[in-house]
């Protein structure tokens, strides 16, 4: 079959020096649109837990571009809170590439990530 692309993601994560303070902060936009995600978020609070003092929080600005078909936007009265079709795939993706790049450098970190899925 096609392959085709299910979604384009960029960012920026903090690195292991910086704390923004008591929480984690992620900043996320899908296709345009400010939104959370918790499972994204707990996915990369994990990737800091080893390298992070227990009080400091990392901070995550992701963007992401996917086709609208694969977002559901009804989870949550407030629509910030999103689902999406490969959810767990894309969060996986995201982490996987923050912690390259955490553990590849002290310095603040861009990452991008292409998923092709067939």
């Amino acid at each position: 079959g096609a392959e085709r692309v299910v979604f384009k993601a960029s960012g920026y994560a903090s690195s292991a020096n910086y704390s923004t303070g008591k929480r984690t902060t992620l900043i996320l936009f899908i296709n345009g649109r400010l939104v959370d995600c918790t499972p994204l978020k707990r996915s990369l609070e994990t990737v800091y837990a080893s390298v992070l003092p227990k009080s400091s929080k990392p901070f995550f600005y992701v963007s992401v571009e996917m086709p609208p078909e694969h977002i559901d936007v009804n989870v949550h009265p407030t629509k910030k809170e999103v689902h999406f079709l490969h959810q767990e795939d894309l969060v996986e993706a995201i982490r996987e590439r923050v912690e390259e790049a955490v553990f590849s450098s002290n310095d603040h970190r861009t990452f991008y990530k292409q998923q092709t899925l067939s």
